[in-house]
């Protein structure tokens, strides 16, 4: 096993345990809607789950660039690796509730959590600009386009407005259309 594989073995099981917190939701919900008390789907909701899902698994599949760049590994970029599928794995916890009871309407169990949820959205995307840059500096980054700043920044400005918005509709938009799409540092 070399350095890469070693590294990316504690990141592989923070991300299984993310896809797999978000798969246990997702048959939560199914579950309840089948024999519990009536549970309400929303948009906003299920397209952020949907974003989050998507960006783990873009996420653990383009961090092999690493293999590429990286000759010597130190403990500061392993731990910078495990901040960010942590970070990852924390936001699907924010999303998905461990107990629902409680849980009637997924909308408003977004609207009441999205103070946390746009925070790290924003704290995450930060991140990814730090990892693109670590993956090959400005030059990689912009192999993708110019575009891809833009989307950053459109995806941190939907989260200063997400923070104080109490409007579920606002959610939903942003969900479906803003920074919904995955950067392509993770296509």
């Amino acid at each position: 096993m070399d350095r890469f594989e070693y590294v990316m073995v504690l990141i592989s099981i923070i991300v299984g345990l993310s896809v797999a917190h978000m798969l246990i939701g997702g048959g939560g919900i199914i579950d309840r809607r089948a024999s519990g008390p009536p549970l309400r789907l929303g948009l906003a909701h299920s397209s952020w789950l949907a974003f989050v899902f998507v960006w783990t698994i873009h996420f653990w599949w383009w961090e092999f660039r690493f293999s590429e760049v990286v000759e010597v590994w130190t403990l500061g970029l392993y731990l910078f690796l495990v901040g960010y599928a942590t970070s990852l794995f924390l936001l699907s916890v924010i999303l998905v509730p461990r107990d629902w009871d409680g849980v009637e309407d997924l909308d408003q169990h977004f609207v009441a959590r999205r103070v946390w949820f746009y925070w790290g959205l924003a704290a995450i995307t930060v991140i990814d600009v730090i990892d693109g840059l670590l993956k090959g500096g400005a030059s990689y980054i912009l192999e993708f386009g110019g575009w891809i700043w833009v989307l950053w920044a459109v995806t941190v400005v939907a989260c200063v407005v997400g923070l104080s918005s109490t409007r579920v509709r606002y959610h939903q938009i942003a969900g479906v259309r803003g920074p919904c799409l995955p950067s392509p540092l993770r296509l």
